[in-house]
């Protein structure tokens, strides 16, 4: 039996169901044995287990039950069944490579004779190939590269009889296996991946699906890398006219990514699974999470694995061989199903029942009431409401009266042109048509808004300003190009109403190690952008989010805590000797997030990473004194903060007093110190 091959006298080894469902599989080393971590994706628990045959091995890859693991020591391969944990060898390595940035791609399990392994390596410009039959590996040289400064980035597929990598210059390169076996490479170059110029880092997967090749790209934003955003992109074409096309439907499949390697399973809702998403764990200091993005509302949430541990050695995916589902499961959901349906039906029924028996009579409601009922209501619905009936439209005395507070805003569909609000107060949603964004070809970025009005980049160079609820759009020239720069400014910001005489767009550039600030100008009518360069005495690391208007200058938050001014009347840039930094250095605290922002004439700053443990701390500048005061308790305030826009606001009600939201999924109570969870689908405010 497995379990006395392994020395455990035949005590269970693995979880019950793994091996008929997909399983997280984790490792990482213990004094002793090989320990494990199983995550049921159903119910998100986690199950440790010691497996002593995989001490001192290093996971590469997985092919179903099989993974693919080689010997630290004397570098030996083989497969392993992690249900059955029979082996089947394969040849050793020649050298010794390093495992942890290597991606694998197999044809077909392990025990066929259809079988071949390419190894990948992340900045290499070389690949291994081999197969069970074979009695070495064959390392085979690209000399695409031999004229390029670029590298392989190390995600890879093979998808009809091509292996397909993707370069560090964004490029594909699809590669034909049968020669590769001889170690002939016969090429085709794919198009540039063009990503999202405002991403500071991205995750490359590509994922085989019902007969296709997807490519999946995880977005990473500032300096604190923190995930914002999911991609797909389809491939299309044949032979040497192949493309990828951006894409928001992988039909009733979902995605399981993990290291660099991707998946894809039919949904199965007696697994856990949801149609159309995508699933992959990520490493924080404070456990591991696994993320899940939905590409029909473009939501992107994570739940942080209960008792994890950061730092594991691999981490993998382990799949069913052949879909299963057994006849208690069968049983099981279609009682499920019969209760609901009888369940809805019957309050459906008590619904017609209720409204045949009310009286509709809006219209002779009390003024009184009204009024109560209008304060309760949202800006839209505050908009609505005199259009109710003849006797509401009369009440426009007060309908101006609606507090208005930040929405998150997001564009979840460029075909049909779709803008989704969120209101975090009543917690309702939006979606309004706007034709500026139909069909747009290249990336969309949301990067500031004020007074209703949103600046949005396209790809490298364009930029534009979009009003949502009047449809209006003022085009701006193209962003100047910078040696030193890829995308469009690191912050926006603009003065006054653009209807006004004064109306004025900033443009901010800085140099990541701090010595040079460039700052673009634009008014109406200008053709281009006007440019004004500032080599400080004094370095200004910049945050990622945008400068703030105060006083009439523009203030920038440094990551130590500094402040930058920039005062558009007088072209000047200084790096302020006061307030003293809250750090004494730059800080290289890689999930940190800086936020700077201003409320009833005074600055606050907000400093938290993207880990839900660790505490957000507020400082508020006492301008007498010139020093950050730490903020325990924000009073009336609210703040909302994100990645690029942040705005704080005196409360309209006392329960949302004393709130930070930010959209990395939580609202935090200062009074408590508790995050609570909400699941909030929109990354700007």
């Amino acid at each position: 039996m497995a379990g006395d091959k392994l020395g455990h006298r035949g005590k269970n080894l693995l979880p019950r169901g793994f091996g008929s469902r997909p399983w997280l599989f984790q490792t990482y080393e213990s004094n002793k044995n090989q320990s494990c971590t199983f995550l049921n994706l159903l119910n998100k628990s986690l199950e440790k287990r010691i497996l002593p045959a995989l001490k001192g091995k290093v996971c590469l890859g997985c092919y179903g039950e099989w993974l693919l693991l080689s010997d630290e020591l004397t570098r030996e391969c083989f497969f392993q069944s992690i249900i059955s944990f029979s082996k089947i060898y394969i040849p050793t390595f020649p050298e010794s490579p390093d495992f942890f940035r290597a991606n694998v791609s197999i044809t077909a399990p392990p025990n066929t004779t259809k079988c071949i392994i390419v190894l990948v390596y992340s900045e290499k410009t070389f690949l291994y190939i081999c197969s069970p039959e074979r009695k070495r590996w064959n390392k085979v040289p690209l000399r695409y590269f031999d004229r390029k400064t670029d590298s392989l980035l190390g995600a890879s597929a093979i998808h009809n009889r091509q292996l397909f990598v993707v370069t560090t210059g964004e490029e594909t390169l699809a590669i034909d296996v049968d020669p590769l076996v001889r170690g002939c490479v016969k090429m085709t170059v794919i198009d540039e991946l063009r990503v999202c110029p405002v991403v500071s880092e991205w995750d490359t997967y590509l994922v085989k699906c019902a007969g296709n090749l997807f490519l999946v790209l995880v977005h990473c934003y500032g300096f604190a890398q923190a995930i914002i955003h999911v991609e797909v992109r389809q491939l299309e074409g044949s032979c040497n006219d192949m493309h990828w096309r951006r894409v928001q439907d992988i039909g009733d499949h979902a995605f399981f990514l993990a290291g660099s390697c991707g998946r894809s399973l039919p949904e199965n809702k007696a697994w856990g699974t949801q149609r159309n998403c995508i699933y992959f764990p990520e490493n924080y200091n404070e456990g591991l999470r696994l993320y899940k993005f939905c590409l029909d509302d473009q939501v992107l949430d994570f739940t942080l694995l209960p008792e994890s541990k950061s730092g594991w050695n691999t981490i993998q995916w382990v799949f069913p061989m052949k879909k299963k589902q057994t006849a208690e499961e069968d049983i099981f959901n279609s009682s499920d199903v019969s209760k609901s349906e009888e369940t809805d039906s019957s309050i459906i029924g008590q619904e017609a029942e209720i409204e045949r028996d009310t009286p509709r009579r809006w219209d002779e409601l009390p003024i009184e009431l009204l009024e109560l009922l209008f304060s309760r209501l949202s800006l839209v619905d505050c908009l609505r409401f005199p259009s109710v009936c003849k006797e509401w439209s009369k009440a426009s005395s007060f309908s101006r009266r609606g507090v208005i507070w930040p929405w998150l805003m997001h564009l979840p569909n460029l075909k049909f042109g779709s803008c989704k609000f969120f209101d975090p107060f009543n917690c309702k949603e939006y979606t309004l048509r706007s034709d500026a964004v139909v069909g747009a070809c290249d990336h969309l970025a949301l990067r500031f808004s004020k007074d209703g009005w949103v600046v949005v980049t396209e790809g490298n160079k364009k930029i534009f300003m979009l009003n949502p609820f009047t449809g209006q759009v003022i085009k701006l020239p193209p962003a100047p190009t910078l040696p030193f720069k890829d995308y469009i400014f690191d912050g926006i910001s603009f003065m006054s109403d653009p209807t006004s005489p004064d109306f004025v767009v900033y443009g901010f550039v800085f140099q990541i190690c701090g010595e040079f600030v460039e700052i673009s100008s634009w008014r109406p009518g200008e053709e281009e952008w006007t440019l004004l360069e500032f080599w400080p005495d004094i370095p200004f690391y910049p945050t990622s989010n945008n400068p703030v208007l105060f006083q009439g200058e523009y203030y920038c938050l440094g990551r130590k805590g500094e402040l930058g001014v920039f005062n558009p009347e007088l072209k000047t840039w200084n790096v302020l000797s006061e307030p003293e930094p809250i750090y004494p250095s730059v800080p290289q605290m890689e999930n940190e997030f800086c936020h700077l922002l201003e409320l009833d004439g005074d600055l606050i700053s907000v400093f938290r990473t993207d880990e839900l443990k660790k505490p957000i701390r507020v400082f508020k500048l006492n301008q007498s004194k010139m020093v950050w005061e730490n903020i325990e308790d924000l009073g009336n305030m609210t703040l909302f903060v994100d990645h690029r826009n942040s705005i704080a606001i005196r409360s309209p009600e006392e329960k949302y007093a004393n709130r930070i939201y930010v959209t990395s999924r939580a609202v935090k109570r200062l009074e408590t110190e508790r995050y609570m969870p909400v699941s909030f689908p929109f990354r700007f405010w």
